[in-house]
């Protein structure tokens, strides 16, 4: 197209999307429908909201930014794709289409995948730029040659309405910046996003993605199967690195929807239900899982108003499922089941309205989208408008390719002569005569996790390169009570056996999360045929734990084996099996204490919460600690380890966290002293909070004592307890004790002003939130809500607190990895004694939990040793800059 093709498609508004739009342009349709709502909201998250004029200007600053680095390299845009580095929030949105808008291909990288598997991305792609923000600037210098961070030049309002005829400027007019948005529009057939999947020799795929097969797909999901049309309001929880978040967020521009993203990464889901009222949506686009964590937290009379469509996708829904989704979104709401792939977008829906019966077992995936056809192949090679075969789709919308590899392409895409593609799926499945397909799985052995393809070659041949393990095989496992598959590792040591924890942190510091096996079972050799090939009928089934196995005995144990399934994802368990060791964690523990609250029996809800797990794991001892009603004297005490005759540690838990969070910190720690944590009155006993750090502290000190009468003390915290420790130790040395350790880990100093403050979006959502903290420990909240609830209270506590500078020694960990990272360094106003401000890897969370939390151990073990008396304090502005 020439140089100012597509801008006579600007107009004061916008025609509602339509199949003759898939024929156009991308860029022009965006900026059209930006133009058009110049002074609404079209994408938000909880930090920004962007009108139509906000988006245009951060798109061209990203264009800016992106052509002025490749201003003098000569090369073809559509050879060298640039990469797209942050968060789910509306500036990553903005970055896609400032991308676009330059002529460069875009690749999303999800900021949750380690470094060396997004360097691998970028440089598999041949990008050699990545457009960043402040948070992940250093992650993105580690897999790029080149960064840029347009936020920089973004005021403290993107939106502002001030006018400026420079397109490079913030303030610029939304015209201005449209038309440098439309100074290059790329051709249909362009490529428009690169998105990277598994692939089964060890290599990552990128498929290529044309402009044309984007509109044609928003056409499909927004308006020919009515899911989100003009004018919906969004909830899009699904990470835009992958091609079910691409989608919707390409699609909602296009269409002229409202998109409001939700990270359910970085955000409990059980905040999920206030965000979808607060933001009035309509529509919610979420996984499976996500699905079923919300019906959980909502407890058994909880609701989801206001919803018109719920969309799902990526692995299998259960009939049971989809009634307990019902449940909570009512009647008027249109449940889409729907199956696609990244090389074809969508393929298939399946709706199911208010008056249509849940179906039994696995839910269909439906009917071929508009301009697609369905069939399937049979053993033969030939294709069939019916029966069971490998899934074929064909359509003449099919524009992807794979990224500079022509033969692989060639493997699964076929040219016909009327012009349409046909793309061979690896999926098998049954077409019925009503054109009605349900997928039975894979026709090779890459599988679905948690609703993500995932080739297990990749794993193989990352675990083959380990100079520890001769041979690896991983292979997916569907638990035959709930249908779900995990991964399973099977490895032959290269002399002495390695510890099962190692190979999956090998596996969690390369590849994504959901590509960690969950289990790995050690072999002397892998099973072979005559001939030499693998034999996987003959590998062992994993096994769950060595404790004997032994059904429940009475029905009160039945009842809580039955939790423990549900919460654990278990066909079953022996009532001695530890929870912990069946891969329980804090939040599953929480889950389970909702479950058992639900119950209503044998006054479970007086039973003492997740600090009762930490000490009874089993179902046996559970169930017996439950019904004795064994309630502790005080219990705000949660015993972490108990083994060791040293002086213990106390650690505090942050604001709405059970001490049982600290559970693997504790037990990462140095050997010979017990770690006992301490978590908020009322969390997990019928009590009132407590409204300020000092009381706080001073119950925690009342407890603290009884433990150990005399110091000298050792106190840590994590976030909020950082301060309520540091409170502690105040208290303790005006009563004439000595405190020879206060560890402070990932806290703000006691310093208000450095503390975020929580915005609302409106007058009624800040009125809410008042009224839900003033019932803080009073009322019952359904599901995981309680823990929310002293969440939101503590940080209410927290920016009150103040105190004097600190005159003993201390040792600051900071998460170098998070957006807070450099406010929670800035502690040396505040100590005046022996103190370190030390980095560590990691986000807030995660260095309290694997891979991470070993160099939070391993720091405050030789602490507590005294390794760290004579180290010079770390300055807290180099954090940022290391």
């Amino acid at each position: 197209m020439g140089e100012n093709a597509g801008t006579d498609l600007v107009g004061a508004g916008f025609t509602r999307f339509s199949e003759e739009h898939a024929q156009g342009w991308l860029l022009p349709r965006i900026v059209e429908v930006a133009l058009a709502r110049a002074g609404q909201v079209v994408v938000a998250d909880p930090g920004t909201r962007l009108t139509g004029a906000g988006l245009l200007r951060r798109a061209a600053l990203v264009r800016a930014a992106v052509l002025e680095h490749h201003r003098a390299d000569g090369r073809d845009p559509q050879e060298v794709p640039v990469g797209v580095l942050r968060g789910h929030d509306a500036g990553a949105v903005a970055a896609v289409v400032g991308v676009i808008a330059s002529g460069h291909p875009v690749v999303v990288l999800d900021p949750t995948t380690p470094a060396p598997r997004l360097r691998h991305y970028v440089e598999a792609a041949g990008a050699d730029l990545v457009v960043t923000d402040a948070e992940r600037r250093v992650t993105a210098g580690r897999v790029a040659r080149a960064v840029v961070d347009p936020d920089s030049h973004v005021g403290a309002d993107p939106s502002d309405s001030s006018d400026s005829s420079d397109p490079s400027d913030p303030g610029c007019d939304p015209r201005t910046a449209a038309a440098a948005l439309l100074t290059r529009t790329a051709a249909p057939d362009d490529v428009a996003v690169i998105v990277y999947t598994s692939g089964s020799t060890g290599r990552p795929k990128g498929v290529a993605c044309d402009h044309r097969s984007i509109l044609h797909d928003t056409w499909v999901n927004a308006e020919a199967t009515g899911a989100y049309p003009a004018g919906s309001v969004v909830a899009h929880l699904l990470p835009m690195a992958f091609s079910a978040g691409t989608t919707p967020t390409l699609a909602g521009l296009l269409a002229g929807s409202r998109l409001e993203l939700f990270d359910p990464r970085r955000r409990p889901v059980t905040e999920l239900p206030g965000f979808l009222g607060e933001v009035d949506a309509d529509v919610l686009l979420a996984s499976p899982a996500i699905l079923r964590g919300v019906v959980t937290a909502l407890g058994a009379q909880g609701h989801l108003p206001g919803l018109k469509t719920v969309t799902m996708a990526g692995e299998t829904v259960h009939g049971a499922e989809l009634a307990a989704v019902r449940r909570v979104v009512g009647p008027d709401c249109v449940l889409r089941n729907r199956y696609g792939s990244t090389e074809t977008w969508l393929m298939t829906e399946h709706a199911i309205g208010g008056q249509d019966e849940a179906p039994e077992g696995a839910t269909p995936v439906g009917r071929a989208v508009p301009g697609a056809r369905l069939q399937v192949q049979r053993e033969d090679g030939s294709l069939a408008d019916t029966g069971t075969g490998r899934v074929v789709l064909t359509s003449r919308w099919l524009g992807a390719r794979y990224w500079r590899d022509p033969g692989k392409t060639a493997e699964v895409f076929t040219d016909n002569p009327d012009g349409s593609r046909t793309f061979r799926t690896s999926d098998v499945g049954t077409l019925g005569p009503d054109g009605c397909l349900r997928l039975l799985g894979r026709s090779d052995h890459s599988v679905k996790v948690r609703g993500l393809l995932v080739e297990p070659g990749e794993i193989d041949a990352l675990l083959f390169a380990q100079p520890d393990v001769r041979e690896a095989l991983v292979v997916g496992r569907v638990n035959p009570r709930t249908g779900r598959t995990g991964l399973v590792a099977y490895v032959v040591p290269e002399g002495s056996r390695p510890q099962a924890s190692a190979v999956r942190a090998v596996v969690r510091a390369h590849l994504p999360a959901h590509m960690v096996p969950e289990h790995v079972v050690f072999l002397e050799a892998l099973p072979r045929t005559e001939r030499g090939k693998l034999d996987r009928s003959r590998l062992p089934e994993p096994p769950r734990s060595s404790a004997p196995f032994e059904a429940p005995r009475s029905s009160w144990e039945q009842i809580v084996h039955e939790q423990f399934c549900a919460v654990l994802e278990l066909p079953d368990l022996s009532v001695h099996d530890d929870f912990f060791e069946l891969g329980g964690d804090s939040l599953a523990a929480e889950a389970l204490v909702s479950r058992i609250e639900a119950l209503g029996a044998g006054g479970v809800s007086t039973a003492g919460g997740t600090s009762l797990v930490a000490n009874a794991p089993t179902v046996a001892s559970f169930a017996a600690a439950v019904r004795a009603r064994n309630r502790s004297a005080r219990p705000t005490l949660v015993p972490l380890r108990t083994e060791g005759g040293g002086r213990p540690l106390f650690v505090v838990a942050g604001a709405g966290g059970a001490a049982l969070a600290l559970r693997t910190f504790a037990r990462r720690l140095a050997p010979g002293f017990p770690v006992l944590g301490l978590q908020a009155n009322g969390l997990e006993n019928r009590a009132l909070p407590d409204w300020s750090v000092r009381r706080m502290a001073r119950r925690n000190v009342a407890t603290v004592r009884e433990q150990q009468p005399q110091g000298p003390y050792r106190l840590a915290g994590h976030s909020l307890g950082g301060l309520i420790a540091l409170e502690m130790a105040q208290q303790l040395r005006r009563a004439g004790e000595d405190v020879d350790l206060l560890a402070v880990l990932d806290s703000f100093p006691p310093n208000p002003a450095l503390m975020p403050v929580v915005r609302h979006p409106g007058l009624r959502a800040k009125a809410k939130e008042a009224l839900s903290l003033a019932l803080t420990g009073i009322k019952a909240h359904a599901g995981l809500g309680h823990y929310v609830r002293f969440f939101r209270q503590g940080n209410v506590v927290q920016r009150r607190y103040t105190t004097d500078v600190y005159p003993g020694r201390t040792l600051v960990v900071v998460a170098a990895d998070d957006v807070d990272a450099s406010a929670r360094a800035r502690w040396a106003p505040h100590l005046s004694g022996s103190f370190d401000v030390v980095p560590v890897p990691g986000e807030h969370m995660s260095i309290l939990r694997e891979p991470r939390v070993e160099a939070l151990a391993a720091l405050v073990s030789r602490e507590i040793a005294g390794a760290g008396a004579d180290r010079s304090p770390v300055v807290p502005g180099e954090l940022t800059d290391r």
